[in-house]
């Protein structure tokens, strides 16, 4: 997603009023001058405080089982191999089902697990499939079994044969945490999280695998740069995946080596060569020392937020898809004239009262209710929004609930193919509500921010934040003062939040009453798609020419 510039400015289509400076706007020859009057707005507000960020710590424990491991004479094949590194597996499993014990439970730190084996090729153990959230299905189902083996509980005698593969290892985590992430990305959840895969490698040796047919094999060792580098490339560049990757706060590798005797300078360098390319740390572990896991455990993050974004609305007035800029009484973005002709109430942002609004109706079936005078007892009933819990008042009208704050309730987001979960859909930094009123692209997928299909060198961005009209040619304004906006970084009460003084000069009104929204858009600095969104709302009284708001004001 593109940063906008902190020269925030304010959307606000605009109309009369008698004692502000007044102008005559024309916003097509071909129509009647419409009278506007213009207001400056002054607001004051802070970002969030720094609060803990809600993740989910998914650990993937890769782990040798190579015939290093075991006792008895090297294979013909890797002469330089040390063996016997641990044969009961207490060096790696032990270590690792007490770190599990140990982990205390975090509402926001949420783990999971996943495990992999690798010899000659690499696996999941058990028929595991992924990450599993539940430690003692992960330990008792898939780990302690994994130790065990072909042995006992008091003498485990884990599956360890074959080579050294950690091409093939690696490849297995960038599959699974893929797919992982892919999954993740259509979990709907209310608080913001990211996600955070803390590999662990595991290694007594260098990566060595057989090429060749029985009888006549020869060994081919796996270099950084040739074979393992790409992977971890890959690894790495997952969070930038336009699927999923926003959610992806850090995908980080961490490795582990294992020796009896003296350790292998060629293990060592490439193992301290991996853990630097993934953005991780290396440990080694001399002769019968246990993994520490917990020594790799990722930190709990406190984070601050940063302003993203702030957009101005008059929620009174709209530009209509002609250019004209017409009176909107209830808010809905369907004009007063509009409502007018098909017999729809004006006061009344939802007519018939079945949950969705006038303009949601209008611009997906041409009407704004079904019923030719609105009546309630012929308004379509959106059946297909039952599963989002409709409730009926007194009087039969209904309301959905609201997952977003940006004025779409969650049956109007399906009807519209937009996100129920996320103010701003396509991450353009414009509330869906404000984007689809002023005709601006917004479902998932779509971005129309930067384009100028008017040809006006403005593009729909710069208009929106300049207060004109979007569905027509700025050259055709006649008289039309454009917003202008500025905006001062002032000291919080704390390090922690960042507060900021905004003037918006030249917010066109219509009347006494016209309601102001303001938007602020604040991102974390390190789940930076994950934006969270404070509105006020205020109706001007007439007069002064002058409208404020204070930082308590925003919620």
């Amino acid at each position: 997603m593109k940063n906008k510039n902190l020269w925030l400015s304010i959307m606000i289509a605009c109309m009369a009023l008698a004692s502000c400076k007044s102008y005559n706007l024309t916003p097509l020859t071909r129509e009647a001058p419409v009278n506007l009057s213009y207001i400056d707005v002054d607001a004051k507000f802070c970002t969030s405080d720094r609060s803990i960020a809600k993740q989910k710590v998914k650990y993937m424990f890769i782990l040798d089982h190579s015939q290093s491991n075991q006792p008895g004479f090297p294979d013909p094949l890797t002469p330089t191999d040390l063996s016997n590194t641990d044969s009961t597996g207490a060096r790696r499993y032990a270590p690792l089902v007490q770190f599990i014990n140990n982990l205390i439970p975090d509402p926001n730190n949420l783990t999971y697990f996943s495990l992999i084996d690798f010899n000659s090729t690499a696996y999941q153990p058990q028929q595991m499939k992924g990450f599993v959230q539940d430690p003692n299905v992960f330990l008792n189902t898939y780990a302690k079994p994994d130790w065990i083996g072909t042995g006992t509980g008091q003498i485990p005698a884990p599956a360890d044969q074959g080579f050294t593969n950690y091409q093939s290892a690696l490849q297995l985590a960038y599959q699974l945490i893929k797919s992982d992430a892919m999954d993740e990305s259509f979990v709907q959840s209310d608080v913001p999280f990211s996600i955070q895969y803390h590999i662990i490698f595991v290694t007594d040796g260098v990566p060595t695998v057989a090429t060749g047919t029985a009888g006549s094999q020869t060994i081919y060792t796996q270099t950084f740069l040739a074979d393992i580098l790409p992977v971890i490339s890959g690894l790495m560049t997952l969070k930038n995946d336009p699927s999923f990757g926003k959610l992806i706060s850090g995908v980080e590798l961490n490795t582990a080596y294992y020796f009896e005797g003296a350790p292998v300078l060629d293990a060592q360098t490439l193992l301290q060569q991996m853990a630097a390319s993934g953005a991780g740390q290396y440990l080694e572990f001399a002769s019968g020392q246990g993994i520490m896991y917990q020594a790799f455990a990722p930190p709990a993050r406190n984070i601050k937020n940063n302003l993203q974004d702030v957009w101005v609305e008059n929620t009174n007035v709209i530009a209509w898809e002609d250019g004209r800029l017409l009176p909107d009484f209830d808010g809905d973005g369907l004009p007063d004239e509009i409502e007018n002709k098909f017999g729809s109430n004006r006061l009344a942002r939802d007519s018939d009262g079945n949950g969705v609004n006038d303009l949601v109706e209008y611009r997906t079936k041409g009407v704004p209710c079904k019923d030719a005078a609105c009546a309630a007892s012929g308004r379509d009933l959106y059946a297909i929004c039952d599963g989002f819990s409709p409730v009926a008042d007194a009087g039969g009208s209904i309301t959905f609930q609201a997952s977003s704050n940006d004025g779409l309730n969650d049956c109007e987001k399906f009807v519209l193919g937009a996100d129920r979960s996320n103010f701003d859909s396509n991450g353009d930094f414009i509330p869906d509500l404000l984007a689809f009123k002023n005709t601006i692209p917004f479902i998932t997928g779509t971005n129309g921010t930067y384009a100028d299909p008017y040809g006006d060198t403005l593009n729909q961005y710069t208009k929106l934040k300049q207060g004109f009209p979007i569905p027509i040619s700025s050259k055709n304004l006649l008289g039309f003062e454009p917003r202008v906006n500025s905006i001062i970084h002032e000291a919080g009460d704390s390090p922690d939040v960042d507060c900021y003084h905004y003037y918006a000069k030249h917010v066109a009104v219509l009347r006494p009453g016209d309601t102001i929204r303001i938007y602020m858009i604040q991102n974390n600095s390190i789940i930076n798609n994950k934006p969270t969104l404070k509105t006020v709302s205020k109706s001007w009284p007439g007069g002064d020419p002058y409208l404020s708001f204070q930082k308590e004001e925003f919620n």
